[in-house]
């Protein structure tokens, strides 16, 4: 009696989480029109495969248990047969979801967890994800080496033009729109309607057009005209993908007058086009880089870094995995909120003297943040708010390594996701002339910067 009645319990569970869903065609669907992977939920609801809910919508940025994944994944996939041996100990074999557990243990799909459960309600993160899928589709990159052992499949999407591995973090639930958009592109595959050729795509839109006579100085954005300048390398070549630095500037000073002193465009020996957008107002010392009642998560220029990187890449070739953002004092405020909100977008950042007010991340970003212990005008604790901010985004450990200059006083976390790691840099180089300001930007900052942006290829 007892075993039927536990049996019972996980099957309700189960239930309430992958499915007894009313099968709502895509069409209906009233909460995907406009979403980055509205096609992909069509293609699979017209197939069966996935469905919606008894509210008439798909809820695509819901997160994915770890039974609703198991359950779409086999069912998409050849080749599966229902087994119900050899199961988990939280599934009962006489329920329905115990088809899909027993088979993907059978076949080494999924493991499950050292006490023999499956935890079929628990949601699942997309490292997880991507391992469960790909083993089904019997795709896989290769052994990790001394890498986290999710790299192989990270590089298989990323070769695959999937996703893009600096846009994925690892250890956050997995959502059903990406799910769906995950196996769609497996099944054009495995249909012969698109090829894995394992050669990742980062050129923009602007790859071999000519290059623009005058470089851009003003984009319109809400209805409002934003300017900048823009600084093309010597060495660009409109057949190679280069990289995009957007540099920021603080309240104070304009960006005219930190073009001269970031030195971010001597270190990058014309190897790079560097933006350097204007706050509003433009004139005066009340620039900022939001609107009043902006959310921290949805800052006003945050747009802007959207058009600006839309623009450039546009009528310039960009290599769309080398894209960055600087700077210093409320620019580096800004450029530590935008690594978050946009982290699906940079690749990094390099910051000098700014917190940061924002946490719920889009992606990785490997960063190195400078910041004077005795700071006056940024506090030390902003930045130690920043630097944290950025371990738990990229998945970090505790351990670290002394790296240069002496003068920065740097140490680099080494156990971070794979390509985003963070240096901290406290650094005590707070000289402008001979006057001491300890809100200054280091003499080695736009140099060491850029060495970092490099070492990331």
């Amino acid at each position: 009696m007892k075993k039927t009645l536990l049996g019972l319990i996980i099957w309700i569970g189960i239930t309430l989480s992958i499915g007894i869903m009313s099968k709502v065609s895509a069409e209906e669907f009233t909460d995907i029109a406009g979403h980055k992977y509205s096609s992909s939920i069509q293609f699979l609801s017209d197939r069966g495969i996935v469905q919606g809910y008894g509210d008439g919508k798909f809820w695509p940025d819901n997160t994915v248990t770890r039974a609703e994944l198991l359950k779409i994944v086999l069912e998409s996939s050849t080749g599966f047969e229902e087994s119900r041996l050899n199961c988990f100990t939280d599934v009962d074999p006489n329920t329905r979801p115990a088809k899909y557990a027993c088979y993907a243990k059978l076949k080494g799909i999924l493991d499950g967890y050292s006490d023999n459960t499956f935890k079929p309600n628990q949601t699942i993160t997309v490292s997880e994800s991507l391992k469960v899928t790909l083993n089904t589709f019997n795709k896989w990159g290769g052994d990790p080496g001394a890498g986290n052992w999710y790299d192989p499949y990270f590089d298989f999407v990323h070769n695959n033009n999937i996703f893009s591995k600096y846009a994925l973090r690892a250890n956050v639930p997995m959502t059903r729109g990406m799910m769906a958009y995950l196996v769609h592109q497996l099944l054009l595959e495995q249909e012969g309607k698109r090829t894995f050729d394992n050669v990742r795509d980062v050129e923009s839109i602007g790859c071999n057009l000519p290059t623009p006579s005058v470089a851009p100085t003003e984009t319109n954005v809400n209805g409002v005209t934003r300017h900048f300048i823009t600084d093309v390398g010597k060495n660009y070549d409109p057949s190679k993908p280069t990289r995009l630095i957007i540099a920021f500037h603080g309240r104070t000073n304009p960006n005219t007058m930190v073009r001269t002193y970031y030195k971010i465009q001597q270190a990058s020996q014309g190897n790079a086009i560097i933006v350097y957008p204007a706050w509003l107002p433009e004139w005066g010392p009340s620039r900022s880089r939001s609107a009043g009642g902006d959310k921290s998560d949805n800052l006003r220029d945050f747009a802007l870094f959207d058009k600006i990187v839309e623009d450039i890449s546009a009528q310039y070739c960009i290599n769309k995995d080398q894209i960055y953002a600087v700077w210093h004092s409320l620019g580096a405020w800004f450029s530590n909120s935008l690594a978050c909100a946009r982290g699906d977008v940079l690749r990094a950042i390099g910051t000098v003297g700014g917190g940061t007010t924002i946490n719920n991340c889009n992606g990785p970003t490997a960063a190195i943040i400078m910041h004077n212990p005795d700071d006056t005008l940024s506090t030390f604790k902003s930045g130690l708010t920043a630097r944290d901010q950025l371990l738990e985004q990229n998945s970090c450990g505790p351990e670290t390594v002394k790296v240069g200059p002496a003068l920065g006083n740097c140490e680099m976390y080494t156990q971070c996701q794979t390509g985003a790691p963070v240096i901290w840099c406290p650094h005590s180089d707070s000289y402008e002339g001979s006057t001491y300001y300890t809100h200054t930007r280091p003499d080695f900052a736009g140099q060491e910067i850029w060495n970092f942006f490099t070492s990331l290829d």
